[in-house]
């Protein structure tokens, strides 16, 4: 399909001025035209980018992904059938839950170099601003994708299944922490490798002791918002620490109930009022059965958070 393409101005990268794009849809097209179209943007978008950056990137593709990657084809065969895997796997676990919002195919980007990976990223983040580290992130802007700078394929599964989760639920207006909580345990799920306790940093009883240290009345609202996901420092790790276990808390006691919360927690209050509704308690005794008892409570009066970017994908 021919495609116009419309490319954001403020970039040194190739990124496509997604609302544009949509803008010129014509109107009641169908589904079958609409995922073609937005199927030839990206791969537009893709070769477009492949020329601009440094190494030989490629485009490879399979009926459900695109992949640009700087990877010999026997390793971007594989990158693609471990996609493939994990999209079927994620699906199941998941359930009704998981759904391909938007149209294309999935976009997966391998970058050959941690600088590449990076003024990638910078392309989405405010004027000033530095990208936090990361390993793999799913950018929910315009045509949600995902990105990472492993190229080994032990290290690159684990990416894959944590961003291809955050892709299948990116249609629910969840919270970041729930986002994650999900993202994570589907990981140790798929991967029990990932969960080994012999792998781990710190015991147990170390990771209680950080947790009691770094949370308060005031740290934990940064939890609730959203923001400690996408801040440096050691409240990112303690986020994703605490989003995994009180979601395995939440799961635990009612599964029907968790994902009927799951289906109806908004990131505009934290999930706080779907708690009360699906799970029967507020979200606070969550916390207290990890922390202890504290004030717990989420306060979106008190968040600076901006707006979510709504997907295309």
């Amino acid at each position: 399909m021919p495609v116009v393409m419309h490319w954001r101005a403020d970039t040194t990268l190739p990124v496509p001025d997604w609302p544009a794009m949509d803008a010129a849809i014509p109107p009641d097209v169908d589904d079958a035209w609409a995922h073609d179209y937005f199927d030839a943007a990206a791969r537009t978008w893709l070769d477009a980018l492949a020329a601009a950056l440094p190494a030989e990137y490629r485009l490879t593709g399979t009926a459900d992904f695109l992949l640009l990657s700087a990877q010999p084809p026997r390793e971007a065969a594989l990158v693609l059938r471990s996609c493939t895997q994990a999209l079927r796997a994620i699906r199941a676990s998941l359930g009704p839950l998981a759904h391909d919002a938007g149209y294309g195919r999935h976009v997966v980007l391998v970058f050959a170099s941690q600088d590449d990976y990076y003024a990638y990223l910078s392309e989405y983040q405010p004027a000033g601003e530095d990208a936090p580290m990361s390993s793999g992130v799913f950018i929910n802007a315009g045509y949600g994708h995902f990105a990472s700078w492993h190229d080994g394929l032990d290290e690159l599964e684990a990416v894959v299944v944590h961003e291809l989760t955050h892709a299948l639920l990116a249609h629910l207006p969840m919270p970041d922490w729930l986002h994650e909580g999900f993202a994570v345990n589907v990981e140790r799920t798929l991967l029990p490798r990932l969960a080994d306790p012999r792998l781990a940093l710190y015991r147990p009883d170390e990771m209680a002791a950080r947790h009691a240290e770094w949370w308060n009345a005031t740290t934990i609202q940064t939890f609730w918002s959203g923001a400690a996901f996408h801040t440096a420092g050691e409240g990112v790790e303690l986020a994703y620490d605490l989003a995994r276990a009180i979601t395995v808390l939440a799961a635990r006691e009612d599964e029907a109930a968790f994902r009927a919360f799951a289906a109806a927690a908004d990131r505009q209050d934290a999930g706080r009022a779907a708690a009360l509704d699906t799970l029967g308690y507020p979200l606070e005794h969550l916390v207290e059965a990890v922390l202890g008892e504290g004030d717990w409570a989420p306060v979106p009066g008190l968040w600076q958070v901006p707006e979510p970017v709504e997907v295309d994908r």
